[in-house]
């Protein structure tokens, strides 16, 4: 085959684009610090590196579960802790309603606080976070708690909220951020029907009300306050299941994002060499090019 300048111009100048695009392609990765730009740089890198991406994606979606997971249960342990100070408070109007040496009067306005300490619990009871009723259930763009005289309602339901902090589905006891209207005031409202009646008694302030006060009453404010503190322990138990889930994801995090930095980065020192060999040969390349081409084209570069 009959070799033609043309050829040898078309060979010569191919071979120069090619020595002129592996030095872009170094001072690219140099100036970036980025060993991956497209698919045929590496295809077992960048594999790997989507991969990375990918774990990655996901565990920051579940960081997120357990951020958004632990800001709820921590205004909910405020909030519980806020219903316990209460409980205490309202023990001990009664038992200084009871010790007898008081006149009805007395009683009555003790009555009128516990009113209003009752009011409080209702109005922690539809405390909100986001927009949403923490302790309405699943039902919780409703206010969970309405009172109308005596008679409280609860306007939520009892199912349980979950964030997953992993794989598979997550389990309802185990993994709920939520307590109900059932866990925090017991079924059917026991705890704020045993304080109306507490209330009752206090306003109605007889002798009768005040020996019902000291022994059933107080009786009854004990038991439910043991019962709240359950749920509130509950509850941070839960609380230590997301710390822990947080710290493992942080953790892992940190570990992909080493590896992907490891796997994605460019090795300076060796892309240095490289690019001052690439500098080299196309210089070369030029050198011999010119010696070898017509004076037109050796000119002409």
């Amino acid at each position: 085959m009959r070799i033609t300048n043309s050829m040898m111009n078309y060979n010569f100048l191919s071979s120069l684009n090619k020595s002129l695009e592996k030095s872009s392609k170094i001072q690219t990765q140099l100036a970036d610090g980025k060993a991956l730009h497209a698919p045929s740089d590496d295809p077992i890198k960048v594999g790997r590196s989507l991969r990375f991406s990918t774990s990655l994606e996901l565990n920051n979606q579940y960081t997120q579960n357990a951020k958004d997971a632990l800001s709820w249960m921590e205004t909910t342990d405020d909030n519980m802790q806020d219903l316990s100070e209460i409980m205490i408070s309202i023990k001990e109007q009664v038992i200084q309603a009871s010790n007898g040496t008081n006149p009805t009067s007395a009683i009555q306005t003790i009555g009128e606080t516990v009113d209003n300490l009752i009011n409080q619990m209702i109005s922690i009871g539809n405390s909100q976070i986001g927009g949403r009723y923490i302790f309405a259930g699943q039902s919780d763009k409703t206010a969970p708690f309405t009172r109308s005289g005596d008679i409280i309602t609860y306007n939520g339901d009892n199912e349980k909220i979950s964030m997953p902090t992993h794989p598979g589905e997550a389990t309802p006891r185990q993994d709920s951020i939520n307590l109900t209207g059932a866990d925090v005031f017991g079924p059917d409202l026991k705890i704020l029907n045993d304080l109306i009646e507490v209330k009752n008694h206090l306003k109605s302030g007889t002798v009768a009300d005040q020996e019902w006060l000291s022994d059933t009453g107080l009786a009854l404010i004990e038991d439910d306050r043991d019962q709240m503190l359950l749920s509130h322990s509950s509850l941070g138990a839960r609380m230590s299941i997301y710390e822990m889930a947080k710290n493992m994801l942080d953790s892992s995090n940190t570990i992909i994002e080493g590896d992907q930095a490891t796997n994605d980065s460019v090795d300076v020192a060796k892309a240095i060499v490289d690019y001052k060999n690439a500098e080299n040969v196309y210089k070369t390349a030029l050198q011999i090019g010119a010696s070898i081409l017509p004076m037109s084209l050796a000119d002409f570069l």
